[in-house]
């Protein structure tokens, strides 16, 4: 039988939490085997399960994250909200690609979506609720929260920097993954000034339109410095987010504000983040 720890984290920010080796479990009745380190989203809890002998059962999936409130269809969600819920929809008829699309707008109407300057964030929930519904064999749309996602809340990334308009992402394209240069990206400074921005690890990069080819997830951090009136092109290192899609081929696609979370070990490699993505159970991941 496992045993649960509730690691919580009350700030604004991710935190990094190391849990020790002889950590006192249940009540005192078992103590864990080995160290672990967890990211704990913003404003949110990590339950982290040990097994009968005490050592860390690392699953690593969205799965894990129970959704806590159920909505009234039609209910708007805050995609800014640290709460895993969802708001179900009761009228499932017609092609389930275009009704996700189409939940997911009225669910987040103030979501901003401009593929002419390639940010959006519609796509990428409704594919990952898509996904998810499947799972919980249900039909829903789920809060970032609920996919391991939360909105990023950095004034120095990238996105918020083109949602201010500071510069301009002229385009972005995705070809291949788990490669340096997944995602081909060019930006533009029409300012006076020169600007340096990031693109925060776990940046969620979407399809411009449900094509069956897989969203990108940003590896780790990568700095962009630009002068003024300057443009340039940048590579991205990714990973593919959904193993069940087909790999980029060179289609375009949109900057979103939401950051995917570590769950374990799940920027180790390709494998270890469709292990996170996908909620395949009882895979250990070292």
């Amino acid at each position: 039988m496992n045993v649960k720890y509730v690691a919580k984290n009350p700030t604004p920010v991710p935190q990094t939490i190391t849990l020790p080796r002889g950590m006192p479990l249940d009540g005192g009745r078992l103590r864990s085997a080995e160290a672990i380190t967890v990211q704990v989203p913003p404003m949110s809890v990590r339950e982290i399960l040990y097994d009968s002998e005490g050592m860390p059962v690392v699953e690593g999936c969205i799965q894990d994250l129970t959704v806590t409130v159920e909505n009234n269809d039609g209910t708007t969600i805050d995609p800014h909200t640290s709460r895993r819920e969802r708001t179900v929809i009761r009228d499932i008829s017609g092609d389930r690609t275009a009704l996700f699309m189409a939940q997911t707008r009225r669910v987040y109407p103030n979501l901003v979506v401009d593929d002419n300057r390639n940010i959006g964030g519609a796509q990428l929930l409704a594919q990952f609720s898509h996904l998810r519904s499947q799972r919980d064999n249900t039909t829903a749309i789920y809060s970032p929260a609920a996919l391991n996602m939360t909105f990023e809340s950095r004034t120095d990334s990238l996105y918020h920097a083109a949602n201010q308009g500071q510069v301009e992402i002229r385009s972005i394209i995705g070809n291949g993954y788990d490669q340096a240069d997944a995602i081909q990206m060019q930006v533009h400074n029409p300012g006076s000034q020169a600007v340096r921005v990031v693109v925060p690890q776990g940046t969620m990069v979407e399809q411009q339109t449900w094509t069956g080819k897989q969203n990108l997830v940003v590896k780790e951090d990568v700095w962009i410095d630009i002068q003024p009136g300057q443009t340039g092109n940048f590579p991205l290192p990714a990973f593919c987010a959904n193993s069940s899609g087909g790999s980029p081929r060179g289609e375009p696609m949109n900057m979103t504000p939401f950051v995917f979370h570590d769950m374990g070990e799940s920027f180790r490699d390709q494998d270890s983040m469709w292990r996170t993505t996908d909620s395949r159970r009882g895979v250990r991941m070292r």
